[in-house]
């Protein structure tokens, strides 16, 4: 699922599990699963189709839709061939949940501009904190999903 999170446009191929973790861009968002604080969510059906989930992070290690320590960043995944279907929708609403529950007071996220998966964070909540050239960087404040 990271892999399909890393390269959401169809015109490129998902990196296998391998490749993603290799590359140390991306592994920071799955290595040592589970850390105290990570959360999730998987949407199967006949095996994954889609899955969430959320790290926080440090000042000195971080990813890219990272605001503060205190603040998870997520990451989300649908296959490519069960895009447009709801599974993001329903992925995305179970981990603000999840979240706050477990006590957050706010999501961040890294979405590139042109991704659009970033009409779907706009419409659950997430707005804009900081553009840096292409890529986004979103945060939701806590309260109930939509």
């Amino acid at each position: 699922m990271l892999g399909e999170a890393a390269v959401w446009r169809p015109d490129k191929p998902t990196p296998s599990a391998e490749e993603v973790m290799a590359d140390p861009r991306y592994a920071r968002y799955l290595a040592g699963w589970p850390r105290p604080g990570d959360g999730g969510v998987v949407a199967e059906q006949g095996g994954p189709v889609g899955a969430a989930w959320y790290r926080t992070f440090t000042e000195a290690d971080h990813g890219y839709g990272f605001v503060a320590p205190d603040v998870p960043e997520l990451a989300i995944a649908v296959v490519a061939s069960r895009r447009h279907e709801g599974i993001g929708r329903r992925l995305l609403l179970g981990l603000i949940d999840a979240g706050l529950a477990a006590g957050h007071t706010a999501l961040s996220l890294s979405v590139r501009e042109a991704n659009p998966a970033r009409l779907l964070y706009e419409s659950v909540g997430f707005v804009l904190v900081e553009a840096h050239g292409t890529s986004w960087t979103m945060v939701r404040d806590a309260g109930p999903a939509a």
